[in-house]
């Protein structure tokens, strides 16, 4: 377990297990860089417009490093906070970035992040976001991505806990031979709202596009997944799936799916597909025949359920790290101690 010391503002102990004593931190305290603007190895850090959000940009391959950018709303504000993040990436580069965001008290924090990340030539960018606020709290990601030629964009996204969330992701490939991977997975219980909102735009011909998104629902909470993929008129030899799953455990759980396509071309290939169902009683059955307990076979089939989409996750350490948290969540733990605002990520 890895201890932050370097945030005299977090005046409490503040843990992560996210693995691999390479993982360069970068801290956000209610918006605000917490170290002084740098450049190391290609690697520029710098403070965005009114002091607000970090613009990053990475020159050069640094794929096989990971840098950790942790959010954090403070104890001392509460009111509403927007801040805009820019991560340029020059052609050629490459980072795996991961993005974690975090409450210290149970506030009614209300909290929007937008984030431009543009993409040179032929870079790569592996970004994952974490979601981790508690059950009063309001966030909002909006993301817009734009990628030049031969650039390659893996998102990553995982809501775990919060009150509503509500995230938009948009990208953008002008110029040919781009792929945009984007996939996600919503768990929520209680009365949780968990809203997505995705667009993936081909404005240039032998372009690639998937999109995988999936969501578990309890008790009385709410979910959406509105997914559009736009295929512009000369944009040939396009590829673009895109594919929204859920499971509702409950009568009152309740979510809302609309696929889009919108095609101006004519020699591509395009899907999408969705789908709202609930276990599966016949494997339940046939786990229980088995000796196994009805609520370890329920655990069984949710973690079977999301694998597909953990398995995106590269990086086996933080791939395990993240299927431990996902079994945590659907266990009940986090509701278990929904009055500590840091779930332990």
């Amino acid at each position: 377990m890895k201890e932050y010391t370097y945030m005299p503002e977090v005046r409490r102990a503040f843990r992560c297990t996210v693995p691999d004593e390479k993982i360069r931190q970068v801290f956000l305290v209610d918006g605000i860089l917490q170290e002084d603007e740098n450049e190391k190895n290609g690697v520029t850090l710098k403070r965005g417009p009114d002091d607000k959000g970090l613009r990053l940009h990475i020159k050069g391959d640094h794929f096989g490093e990971t840098i950790q950018i942790i959010s954090v709303r403070s104890e001392n504000l509460s009111c509403p906070l927007e801040f805009t993040n820019e991560w340029t990436l020059e052609p050629e580069s490459g980072i795996q970035i991961i993005v974690c965001d975090h409450t210290l008290k149970e506030h009614l924090y209300r909290t929007s992040r937008f984030s431009k990340i543009t993409l040179g030539e032929n870079a790569r960018l592996d970004i994952l976001f974490m979601q981790n606020e508690h059950i009063r709290s309001r966030y909002w990601l909006d993301l817009m991505a734009t990628l030049d030629k031969g650039a390659a964009l893996d998102c990553h996204v995982l809501s775990l806990y919060g009150g509503i969330i509500s995230n938009k992701l948009h990208a953008v490939m002008n110029h040919p031979g781009a792929v945009c991977r984007m996939d996600g997975l919503y768990l929520a219980d209680g009365e949780q709202q968990i809203h997505y909102d995705i667009s993936v735009v081909h404005n240039a011909p032998e372009c690639y596009s998937r999109q995988l998104f999936k969501g578990i629902l309890d008790n009385h909470s709410r979910g959406s997944f509105n997914g559009a993929i736009k295929v512009a008129p000369g944009a040939q030899k396009t590829e673009a799936y895109q594919a929204n799953h859920n499971l509702l455990l409950t009568n009152d759980a309740k979510v809302t799916t609309k696929p889009q396509l919108e095609i101006y071309a004519d020699d591509v290939k395009c899907s999408h597909g969705a789908s709202i169902g609930r276990l599966d009683e016949m494997g339940l059955f046939y786990l229980r025949s088995r000796g196994i307990p009805l609520a370890q076979a329920k655990m069984l089939q949710q973690m079977a359920f999301v694998e597909d989409v953990l398995a995106g996750i590269r990086t086996r350490a933080i791939r395990e790290r993240l299927e431990k948290m996902v079994e945590s969540r659907l266990r009940g733990e986090f509701t278990k101690c929904s009055n500590c605002t840091m779930h332990c990520c």
